[in-house]
């Protein structure tokens, strides 16, 4: 009887320890099959465009992580079935095994860059992006990645601004300064009460349209009667975009449009949302100069002498109109806005419902308590057309308190 129950013990334990095996050797021959693909795709995508999206990638995994291990079983059981059955469960456990164990050691930040950039390639191509599936290969390529590279992790989010500075420290930044000899001295009205510039327009005929315009710090965007836009020839369509906005007199809508450019002084602003505003026009200005213009210039306000100067300030670039396009787009996250290890892989779409072309368009994922992430830079969106931009990178919905699972989506760079 004893003896019995002890072979049946060793048969229990002999199956089980077969079926450890087979379970280690497909679970080793998955990861390295992963891997590999993922560092073929790397090296034919900057070497052999031409072959990187083809069934080579696919017959190179196979021959490396199922090929050899069957190759060698046969070369040394090809007559012998039982044993060549049973060298298969465990041997390519030993071979992947190994080759995960040397691979790791010797080429880690390879397997790293690989991971990052690739981890995903599979199903993101026959999925897409916003699939389930590609999200949690995304963030386990990159966890993988961050445990076997920390040194090649990117750093995530992106700065936000440069905070608090004097007149010295910000011209000395490296995205502008401002040109003095261009400043602009303004004085304040008789009561002193109100700030007047002269704001000028082209009109089609070519000519300079100067009309006076209130310096109004509470105005988020500036504004144009429907009697300025026909002047300077520009159509407010019906289906404009419309934003509310909080006056004095309480809300009021306004159907926003692009401007191409105005003047103050010598100094000329393109590319403006404006609002089209019939009530902001009295006796004594034609509209109201907003935040969207005069954030281009670094003001100085003399109390005292009762005048204010305009610094222009000169970016290297094309100056970035994300403040003003980013009313007139919606974005929103395709799919389920989900985490997987901490890691976010959303397609954000961003539709254009304005009249101009908008380019170089980066989105922005900005989380409650947590990172900022930027979007994949979207070429050109077309009028009433959609662009799609990737965002990833480390975040949580966790939050506190009220900020549990919120998260804005903005854009961090747009241009006309």
């Amino acid at each position: 009887m004893r003896a019995s129950l002890t072979s049946t013990l060793q048969a229990v334990g002999s199956a089980l320890l077969w079926v450890l095996l087979a379970m280690g050797s497909l679970a080793a021959t998955s990861v390295a099959f992963w891997i590999v693909l993922a560092l073929a795709k790397s090296a034919l995508s900057h070497d052999a465009a031409v072959l990187a999206g083809g069934l080579w990638l696919w017959l190179l995994a196979l021959l490396t992580t199922v090929g050899l291990p069957l190759a060698l079983a046969l070369w040394k059981h090809h007559g012998d079935a039982r044993s060549l059955s049973r060298t298969i469960v465990w041997l390519p456990l030993c071979t992947n095994g190994v080759g995960l164990l040397l691979g790791t050691q010797v080429i880690p930040d390879m397997i790293g860059s690989a991971l990052r950039s690739h981890g995903a390639w599979v199903t993101a191509d026959r999925l897409g992006d916003s699939h389930a599936a590609t999200r949690v290969m995304s963030a386990l390529g990159h966890d993988a990645a961050d445990r076997l590279d920390p040194a090649g992790a990117q750093p995530e989010g992106w700065p936000l601004g440069h905070g608090d500075a004097t007149l010295e420290e910000w011209t000395a930044q490296a995205d502008g300064h401002v040109e003095r000899d261009k400043a602009i001295s303004v004085p304040f009205t008789e009561e002193g009460t109100a700030i007047l510039l002269d704001v000028g327009f082209d009109t089609p005929a070519g000519a300079r349209l100067k009309l006076p315009y209130l310096f109004d710090t509470g105005a988020s965007f500036t504004t144009v009667s429907s009697e300025t836009a026909a002047k300077l020839g520009i159509v407010v369509p019906d289906d404009a975009p419309v934003l509310t906005f909080n006056t004095a007199s309480g809300p009021r809508e306004s159907r926003m449009i692009h401007l191409p450019s105005l003047w103050l002084g010598n100094v000329e602003i393109r590319g403006l949302l404006v609002s089209v505003c019939d009530g902001c026009v009295n006796d004594r200005h034609h509209g109201l100069l907003g935040h969207n213009v005069m954030r281009e210039f670094f003001a100085q306000i003399d109390f005292k002498n009762q005048r204010m100067v305009l610094l222009p300030r000169v970016a290297e670039r094309k100056p970035n109109r994300a403040y003003d396009i980013e009313p007139v787009v919606d974005l929103r996250v395709e799919g389920t806005p989900e985490v997987w290890l901490g890691r976010v892989r959303w397609v954000v779409r961003v539709n254009n419902r304005g009249s101009v072309p908008i380019r170089d368009v980066v989105p922005v994922v900005k989380f409650a308590n947590g990172p900022v992430l930027r979007g994949k830079p979207i070429d050109e969106i077309a009028p009433g057309a959609a662009g799609r931009s990737l965002v990833e990178g480390r975040a949580t919905l966790d939050g506190s308190n009220g900020s549990k699972g919120h998260y804005t989506l903005g854009l961090a760079e747009a241009f006309w």
